[in-house]
């Protein structure tokens, strides 16, 4: 039994819900209509499919962080010792196999985004994470394209657009504060992320995007294309938790101050969703 939490505590199942979440909502906005979601055996893959291939990035990062996370996250499950490195790896290329897989009983096109999204989790952590703001538009590509690959299992991407932008603007702003966060452990292996070279331009950029968040919000409203449910939510619940944020980034951004503000923000980003899905509901 500990060792299988131990494989849960790798897969960050955290993580894995709001991929699976991410990519049925995608299908959802993209329908136009609420969907059946227990009886659409499609949605289900991609949904499945989307939860497997991120719980493998995950492992694939522990498994090349090794050396990192003893100094930055020594309680992991693999420099804690609860699980083999090796064993890590063969992990993730279980998932990654029943992810693509899943991809074939939907269509080309879900092949086509599960091999690509494998390439990026894999290439994200060898080399692209090393690199410095260019891993973080990774990152948050890859959660756009959660919602994307939701409409693509039903042949559609129309509506999938706008919880795409917003999850790049606020993925990419808890990414650069999670470089923050992790500099001890970085300087020491020497990975030459944004934070390390430039930490007040870390700061700025992060800042920058929880206002790109904060300014973007309202414009599905704006533009007609969700009820005022949704800004009154996206206001409350996702604006002003960043304005907070913000504020505090701004004036203390050590590793306690950062670690604090994107844990914070991981579980804020369900309620941008939950926002999102309200004003679409209630629109029609």
């Amino acid at each position: 039994m500990k060792t299988l939490l131990a494989y849960v505590e790798l897969a960050r199942p955290l993580n894995g819900i709001i991929a699976f979440i991410s990519a049925w909502l995608g299908g959802m906005f993209a329908s136009g209509k609420s969907l059946h979601f227990f009886t659409d055996v499609k949605m289900i893959y991609v949904s499945v499919a989307a939860l497997l291939l991120l719980s493998a990035g995950n492992a694939i990062n522990d498994y090349c962080d090794y050396n990192i996370d003893k100094v930055n996250k020594p309680q992991r499950p693999l420099p804690s010792g609860r699980i083999q490195r090796q064993n890590a790896l063969i992990f993730s290329i279980i998932l990654i196999a029943i992810g693509i897989g899943l991809g074939t009983l939907i269509n080309v096109f879900a092949v086509g985004i599960a091999v690509l999204v494998s390439a990026l989790l894999v290439s994200y952590a060898i080399w692209l994470k090393r690199t410095p703001f260019i891993g973080n538009i990774v990152v948050s590509s890859l959660t756009s394209l959660t919602f994307i690959s939701g409409g693509i299992a039903i042949g559609s991407v129309r509506g999938t657009l706008i919880p795409a932008i917003f999850a790049f603007l606020f993925t990419t702003a808890r990414e650069i504060i999670k470089d923050l966060e992790d500099t001890e452990g970085d300087i020491k292996n020497n990975v030459k992320t944004l934070a390390i070279l430039n930490p007040r331009l870390a700061v700025i950029m992060a800042l920058s995007f929880m206002v790109s968040v904060i300014v973007f919000s309202p414009m599905p409203y704006l533009f007609g294309w969700y009820s005022w449910h949704y800004l009154v939510a996206i206001v409350i619940g996702v604006d002003l938790v960043l304005i907070g944020f913000s504020i505090q980034l701004s004036k203390d951004f050590s590793k306690a101050s950062c670690t604090f503000i994107q844990r914070w923000m991981k579980w804020d980003i369900f309620v941008g969703l939950g926002a999102i899905y309200l004003g679409t509901l209630l629109q029609r």
